[in-house]
């Protein structure tokens, strides 16, 4: 949906005299000075006239009433990082006369404030309510974000001359748009991993390795009833292994993004206005984005936590989703007011819940202690432990039975998400 903030339509105009218009100025000038130190009244005649075509020019710029209409779309409508996407701008000439030709830029939020000047061809007069030929036209530019966030794009900056050419006269005319700009969020391909939710909830296994012995049995875990130990899936692998649990109705995941500002260690609050707070939090959450639509695609319900307040949409819908996406700030709150580690009650021990994803970074301990309590509560724990300085987070994850996948800020969602086929054979085959 296109949001459209009000802007006031006679916006102050700037008026300056162009070199050509400051030459003419000049000229009269000394003219009229010549013209009493040489007794030449034709001088003072010649002088007054050049002097006053610049000044007319000015008044020109300055008085030239546009009523121009404008209207802004984006595609697509929502934009991602580094994604190059399109404006068109709709603009109708609203005044009973003709329009001349017009320099206009679009106004940006970034430090390149405005788009490449383009010029506009002159508009026909409105009469009345008919559609006039010439009356409307729509130009178009790209534009690339380079950061996440909502902006507002607009006004129109659009530039007015003379007919000669001395003076200039810029004026903002039509509304800012708001567009939305969300972190590089990849579609997950299939990998060798594959999503099953046979017990009601979700698990992640390796294709073609045994038999449905294998689909209906984990690991042994400290608690589980000896009674459910399938002994003839223990010969084969070598360790314990135990039937999964009754079925149940819902397939669940749950996606745990560290967004404490302790647990990422390059977070500045004083960055440059087109820089991120944190690269490593951009990739995590692109990462963690990525990973819960794919879940959510797959039909699963996927619980998004945060570590530190809550700030995010529920996954559905998509679009409010997309949106908080766009808005996420690293905190430094635990999550008092709604969301994080006091508003994630650990799963009940005795009984899986599914499958688990966090990505983090340099965690820190109440962080990492968190999830080491939460593993027992589910089938599946995977860690994406992106750009990480120390190898705490990493040594604690993986001592307590996650799935640690390392990521750089040079690999993609789609490689990360390849990695953890790898990762999880490599863990039970030891």
């Amino acid at each position: 949906m296109e949001v459209r903030l009000p802007w006031r339509r006679r916006a102050a105009r700037t008026t300056r005299l162009t070199g050509r218009g400051k030459w003419m100025l000049a000229v009269g000038a000394a003219s009229i000075v010549a013209a009493y130190l040489a007794h030449r009244p034709e001088l003072l005649y010649l002088g007054s006239l050049t002097a006053l075509l610049p000044v007319i020019a000015v008044a020109f710029a300055r008085f030239r009433r546009l009523r121009l209409d404008v209207a802004r779309s984006f595609a697509p409508e929502i934009l991602s990082v580094g994604e190059p996407g399109r404006v068109d701008v709709e603009i109708v000439n609203l005044a009973p006369t003709p329009t001349p030709e017009l320099e206009w830029t679009d106004t940006r939020p970034w430090t390149a404030r405005t788009a490449r000047p383009r010029y506009l061809t002159a508009l026909t007069a409105r009469r009345g309510r008919l559609v006039v030929p010439g009356n409307t036209t729509t130009v178009a530019y790209e534009l690339t974000a380079p950061r996440r966030g909502i902006f507002e794009i607009g006004p129109l900056r659009v530039v007015i001359a003379d007919p000669f050419g001395f003076a200039t006269g810029q004026v903002s005319v039509g509304e800012r748009d708001l567009l939305v700009v969300t972190p590089d969020v990849r579609e997950l391909p299939d990998t060798g991993l594959a999503i099953l939710s046979s017990d009601g909830a979700s698990m992640l296994v390796r294709r073609a390795i045994g038999g449905d012995d294998d689909l209906s049995t984990r690991e042994y875990r400290t608690g589980d009833a000896m009674r459910r130990v399938h002994w003839k899936a223990t010969a084969r692998h070598g360790e314990l292994m135990v039937r999964q649990e009754e079925p149940r109705s819902h397939a669940e995941a749950r996606v745990i993004l560290d967004t404490r500002r302790s647990g990422f260690a390059d977070a500045d609050l004083f960055r440059h206005r087109d820089e991120p707070e944190s690269d490593p939090f951009e990739f995590a959450l692109a990462l963690a984005a990525s990973v819960a639509l794919h879940l959510a695609r797959g039909g699963f319900a996927v619980e998004f936590v945060e570590t530190a307040q809550r700030q995010l949409a529920p996954v559905v819908p998509v679009a409010s989703f997309l949106r908080t996406l766009a808005t996420i700030e690293l905190s430094e709150s635990t999550g008092a007011t709604g969301g994080g580690l006091a508003a994630d009650p650990s799963s009940n021990r005795n009984r899986a819940r599914g499958s688990v994803f966090a990505v983090v970074s340099d965690a820190d301990p109440a962080t990492l202690e968190h999830l080491v309590s939460q593993r027992a509560g589910f089938d599946l724990a995977v860690a994406f432990i992106v750009h990480a300085r120390h190898p705490l987070a990493l040594e604690a994850l993986s001592n307590a039975g996650w799935t640690c996948v390392p990521v750089g800020l040079d690999d993609t969602p789609e490689g990360a998400w390849r990695a953890v086929a790898l990762a999880h054979g490599a863990r039970h085959a030891r």
